[in-house]
């Protein structure tokens, strides 16, 4: 008797390192992968474990690309689909009833997908579980943000409330002086743009934060991440220190260290998560304060630095594929295995190719001591026999090669980008 075929799963933006993460971790297990992407640049695109390629619109356009999503499924029923980046989520969410017509999905509803991408939301579904957050402010108006300035401790970081359809994906920006907070608003109101389809289903999205600034944010955010199923009950979670991110104070995370799992957080963001009706993959990060963790973001959907938990034994990817199609027994045994998983040592999860050009350029402008550049090539060196690439994969190098194409091509065209990010460290 034949084994059925494993349905296929559709990947989107193969320019990020989490589908990259996923391609790999299923493609290895013979699962068939889709991948539906608009760039020619894009490493996850040309990984070889990518069964078909599919030309679809940008995902930029979001109302151009959820119609052609909602044709493919028309057309060929039956793949898997999960999101990848905030704009997916929502969007997966908010058309879930259209999309499981056609698709396979472990989606949760659009109200628990806001609930925690949008950062006000976030911290009163947190205050309610006991989960920490950092002290806040969501001024509504000019006469709040004034409120705001002189109340609050500076410096302080304006943040964007949710990345969710937000043009500029910019992390945020530090305000030095209470007398700058209101211009720097009003700034941030005129140059950042959300989606029609964002502001239509929320108004007030567009209106930027104020969160207090820690220095602890540059080197000592504590990440958790891992799966949990409908009920609530199957939860399996690792821990990461981000050690280096670009720009150091607030950035895109760079290096990460394994660390143990807090036992007290995790059960939290599990009861977080059955409070809210969350199911899928996710990834919640904390800053460490003192005795403190105040959570920060809560991703909830494929992430960057997926390829660490799937090399310390978590197949995140395969959970969800197995959950989509309704495999329980399959989804017990993957847990099973990923709760049994005891490492050899401490991992480590570096982008090689950015973490050398950072020390480089960093350390030719002083921004980084010839101290400290050694200090990191050290911290590499030690970890070298257990640490995991973004990219990098002997089996499969050409992602690494459209990468390298990718980052130049990127600075080529945005030279005064690498200089304040990766020179200027800005």
């Amino acid at each position: 008797m034949t084994t059925p075929a494993r349905p296929p799963i559709l990947l989107t933006m193969a320019d990020y390192y989490g589908t990259l993460a996923a391609v790999r971790s299923l493609g290895r297990l013979g699962i068939p992968i889709t991948m539906a992407e608009s760039k020619l640049l894009a490493p996850a695109r040309w990984s070889r474990y990518v069964t078909r390629r599919v030309s679809c619109p940008s995902v930029g356009d979001s109302d151009a690309f959820m119609e052609w999503l909602v044709r493919f499924g028309e057309r060929e029923p039956g793949h898997v689909l999960y999101p990848t980046s905030d704009d997916m989520a929502w969007l997966f969410a908010l058309h879930r009833e259209e999309l499981a017509r056609h698709f396979q999905m472990y989606q949760p509803d659009v109200s628990a997908i806001y609930g925690l991408l949008n950062k006000q939301r976030l911290h009163d579904l947190c205050e309610g579980v006991g989960l920490d957050v950092p002290d806040t402010w969501f001024p509504e108006d000019e006469a709040a943000v004034e409120r705001v300035a002189a109340q609050a401790r500076f410096p302080v970081l304006l943040k964007p409330q949710t990345q969710i359809l937000f043009e500029s994906h910019v992390k945020g920006a530090q305000v030095e002086r209470a007398s700058e907070l209101l211009p720097r608003y009003r700034e941030f109101l005129e140059r950042n743009q959300y989606g029609r389809k964002l502001l239509a289903y929320d108004p007030r999205a567009n209106r930027p934060m104020v969160q207090a600034f820690y220095t602890e944010a540059a080197q000592n955010i504590f990440s958790l991440s891992g799966f949990v199923d409908r009920t609530g009950e199957l939860f399996v979670a690792r821990g990461a220190l981000k050690v280096l991110q670009r720009p150091r104070k607030l950035g895109i995370g760079l290096c990460f260290e394994e660390v143990p799992v807090d036992e007290a957080l995790a059960e939290k963001v599990r009861q977080l998560c059955k409070k809210l009706g969350y199911h899928g993959t996710f990834e919640v990060e904390f800053i460490r304060v003192g005795g403190r963790q105040l959570l920060i973001d809560f991703n909830p959907r494929f992430f960057s630095q997926m390829g660490f938990d799937v090399a310390r034994g978590m197949p995140l990817p395969l959970f969800v594929y197995e959950a989509a199609g309704g495999n329980e027994e399959r989804l017990a045994q993957v847990a099973r295995e990923a709760l049994a998983w005891k490492g050899t040592g401490q991992y480590i999860y570096c982008h090689r190719g950015i973490f050398e050009l950072l020390l480089r350029a960093q350390g030719l402008s002083g921004r980084l001591s010839s101290q400290e550049v050694r200090q990191w090539r050290e911290w590499y060196a030690r970890h070298s026999e257990r640490a995991v690439d973004a990219v990098i994969d002997i089996g499969d190098w050409v992602p690494w090669v459209v990468d390298v194409a990718m980052h130049l091509r990127f600075y080529a065209r945005h030279p005064k980008s690498f200089i304040r990010t990766m020179v200027l460290d800005k």
